[in-house]
């Protein structure tokens, strides 16, 4: 009875625990890039591996947000939307950086390159390289509990002749709490470029990921051990984790798959030579590199062993130095290493620091506590042999079963990395092999996610990435036989579903704070992420779902109602509008007329039958319309019908002129008279412009004569200082004068009426 009660209790917690498992899924982030368009030595794989790696990622849960071929800018663009997005993160977050490409290191710092990267000297690498370290500190900051770095940049740069020497490789790094950094070689040793498809680091690490329940940490072992028997020695991947408790796996095992194996822990003194040459580079520790040492000195793979131990204990030293920062502490390093790769850089440090070059005859050296001694007759290796030995060792043996599954056993991933991926669909996006199942016995994730391309020249665009097939196996069950793949939506793209569609940037408001009465401005609103929210996958892998993500399928366009044209009953035809035309598919947009300035003016009132006779009837007080505009001229008119009449209420600017001087007889009768004493016949001036008979403005019935005046519509005359005078030839020849003319005194006009100009009414009369 008791036995029944504990299976029942254990069956109803693994359903209550996978039933927790889908509903509340991990949040998951990964940002993948993969620079290979390189102006000087372009890589072959790069590209490749960062798509391999993208793809498992996706398969895995992750939203990718990814890159291609970056140049200095773009990168830096990539990653600050990258880290917006990554503040939005609940706090058991997991995030996954993978960088490939070339990369540098300069005083301890590593440096991604993009593909514009000029590098003629050692200072032009912190300019150009993009620094891992800024990363890792932004990083820290984001609500995640794990976060995992992976640099593939391990590569030779081909550094010009000349100037400092520079270090080789990547320089040893410390994670901080709640990292994991890993690196496709060992500190200071490059990694050659792959020739397959794919590169050998890439390869196990994407195999390695698909194990479901394997603890990340133990992961990253599978992948040096798998990677170290690819290369046949050549490459040894680093990694380093300080993750304290938290544990993480890619893929979560199913209730179908069987316990995890417990692995008996074996002494190196115990096992055979091959078996504990795996165990010491499985480990990668400088004291299991001892232990190897110590009980198998002679042996051929003593060699190799004593290369990675000479390695790892000068980039440890470097670390260390590095720390200290001191010139004792450099000078304790270019005694130890005068000829090790960080030497230039222990020379610039002390340049920095003001201090002398050599070291001194008497210094107190630096001792690290931490770091184990070397071994007496063993530790013999200068670090300056080490790339060379590793090269000229022999094989090393095949690791055993238990440290290291068959490779074979995941068919139908080895299946898709023995073919090349297709090309790039887009400028910007990492090419995208095949869509990778499931693991057997692995839990599908609950969601899977479109990756994210932010710089294409199309701009921001997700990617319809095909949905990872599930394979349900049961232990024992046999193998679904293997049939041909289906056809792909998108020719020669079988791991994609559509081409990739833009995404429109929507400018998110910022949430209500309490306090804050809604309306009010937000003070020190945060900056909003430009990256939308995760756009999950479909049935069919491509389309998003409502209510998940930023972007909503559009509805269909729905047709306005039109109102009735004036002077057109409803229901009858009614003209069409130009500006409501819009394009249609690929049809290019038909050239608009420029609307003029009457276009603009609002619609006249519907038409009155027997009143308007197709005149808009004027409003009382105001002048029309059409009245108020100016009417083409097809004569000048003359000057007096030009000028404003004046405004009631308020003197003339006729008024305000001083009165001409009065005509002498025999003195002013031979000249000619001004143009303004009499109109041209030619010209019918009242026929154009009626304005003193616009200007009457009849008061309004029950109420004073308004004493403002009418606003003005038409043009004013030009001022007097523009008139010109007639042409000489048609003024007749003035009478003789004499030389000085006496000034006639200006009459007061105080007490007088304003006089009147000749050929002109007087202001009283007119009024």
């Amino acid at each position: 009875m008791k036995r029944a009660i504990v299976f029942a209790a254990f069956v109803l917690a693994t359903i209550a625990g996978s039933t927790s498992f889908a509903s509340a899924q991990q949040q998951r982030l990964a940002l993948v890039v993969g620079q290979s368009a390189y102006e000087r030595n372009p890589l072959a794989t790069a590209a490749n591996d960062a798509g391999l790696i993208a793809q498992t990622l996706t398969s895995a849960g992750f939203e990718v947000i990814q890159g291609r071929d970056l140049n200095a800018t773009d990168l830096r663009r990539v990653v600050r939307d990258f880290l917006d997005k990554a503040q939005e993160l609940e706090k058991d977050s997991a995030i996954v950086v993978y960088l490939s490409g070339y990369g540098v290191q300069l005083e301890g710092e590593n440096y991604l390159l993009p593909v514009d990267a000029r590098i003629q000297r050692d200072a032009d690498v912190p300019i150009e390289g993009f620094r891992l370290s800024d990363l890792v500190r932004s990083l820290q900051q984001a609500p995640a509990q794990t976060r995992i770095i992976i640099g593939d940049m391990g590569r030779d740069y081909p550094f010009p002749p000349g100037g400092e020497p520079i270090a080789r490789g990547l320089a040893l790094m410390e994670p901080p709490a709640g990292f994991l950094m890993a690196f496709s070689s060992a500190p200071n040793i490059t990694a050659p470029d792959g020739q397959g498809p794919y590169g050998a680091y890439v390869t196990a690490l994407a195999e390695m990921m698909r194990q479901p329940g394997v603890p990340v940490d133990e992961v990253f072992n599978r992948v040096r051990l798998r990677t170290h028997e690819a290369t046949k020695g050549v490459q040894t991947p680093w990694d380093a984790l300080n993750l304290g408790n938290t544990t993480f796996v890619f893929f979560e095992p199913n209730e179908s798959a069987a316990a995890p194996l417990v692995r008996e822990v074996r002494r190196i003194e115990d096992v055979p030579a091959e078996e504990a040459y795996s165990i010491a580079v499985e480990r990668d520790t400088i004291q299991d590199y001892q232990a190897f040492l110590r009980r198998y000195p002679d042996h051929p793979l003593a060699k190799r062993v004593s290369a990675l131990l000479a390695a790892r204990r000068e980039a440890i030293v470097w670390r260390r130095t590095l720390n200290r920062n001191t010139s004792e502490a450099y000078w304790t390093y270019l005694r130890s290493y005068p000829k090790g790769p960080h030497a230039a850089d222990s020379r610039r440090r002390l340049a920095r620091l003001s201090a002398p070059i050599a070291p001194p005859q008497v210094f107190e050296e630096v001792v690290y506590d931490d770091l184990p001694p070397p071994l007496p007759m063993v530790e013999r290796i200068e670090v300056v042999e080490v790339v060379t030995i590793i090269r000229d060792a022999p094989p090393p043996p095949r690791p055993p079963v238990y440290l290291l599954p068959d490779y074979e056993e995941d068919v139908e991933f080895v299946e898709i990395i023995r073919e090349p991926p297709p090309p790039p669909i887009l400028v910007g996006v990492l090419p995208i092999p095949a869509p990778f199942p499931v693991p057997r016995y692995a839990r599908p994730p609950r969601e899977y996610y479109q990756p994210i391309a932010p710089i294409t020249p199309r701009g921001m665009v997700a990617i319809p990435v095909a949905r990872p097939p599930v394979l349900m196996d049961r232990p024992g069950a046999p193998r679904p036989p293997r049939g041909e793949r289906p056809e792909p939506r998108i020719p020669r793209q079988p791991g994609l579903v559509g081409t990739p569609q833009p995404i429109p940037v929507v400018a998110r408001p910022p949430e209500a704070r309490p306090g804050v009465r809604p309306g009010a401005p937000v003070p020190q609103a945060p900056t909003q992420p430009r990256l939308p929210r995760p756009i999950p996958l479909a049935a069919d892998g491509g389309a998003a779902r409502p209510g998940r993500s930023d972007i909503q399928p559009a509805a269909p366009a729905r047709p306005s109602p039109v109102a009735p044209a004036p002077g057109v009953a409803p229901g009858l035809p009614q003209p069409a509008r130009p500006s409501a035309i819009q394009p249609q598919g690929n049809e290019a947009p038909v050239a608009r007329p420029r609307p003029s300035a009457d276009e603009n003016r609002p619609a006249p009132r519907p038409q009155r039958p027997g009143v308007d006779e197709g005149q808009p009837m004027p409003r009382p007080g105001r002048p029309s319309m059409d009245e108020s505009r100016p009417s083409p001229r097809p004569m000048r008119p003359s000057v007096e019908e030009s000028r404003p009449a004046p405004r009631p209420g308020r003197p003339s600017a006729d008024e305000n002129r001083p009165a001409p001087r009065p005509m002498r007889p025999g003195v002013d009768e031979g000249r000619a008279a001004p143009r303004f004493e009499a109109p041209r016949p030619a010209q019918p001036a009242p026929q154009i412009r009626q304005a003193p008979q616009q200007r009457e403005i009849a008061p309004r019935p029950g109420r004073e004569f308004d004493a403002r005046p009418a606003p003005r519509m038409e043009r004013p005359a030009p001022p007097p200082m523009m008139r010109q005078p007639a042409p000489p030839a048609a003024r007749p020849a003035p009478a003789p004068a004499p030389a000085i003319r006496p000034q006639a005194p200006r009459p007061s006009r105080e007490g007088q009426r304003p006089d009147c100009r000749p050929g002109r009414p007087c202001a009283n009369e007119q009024r």
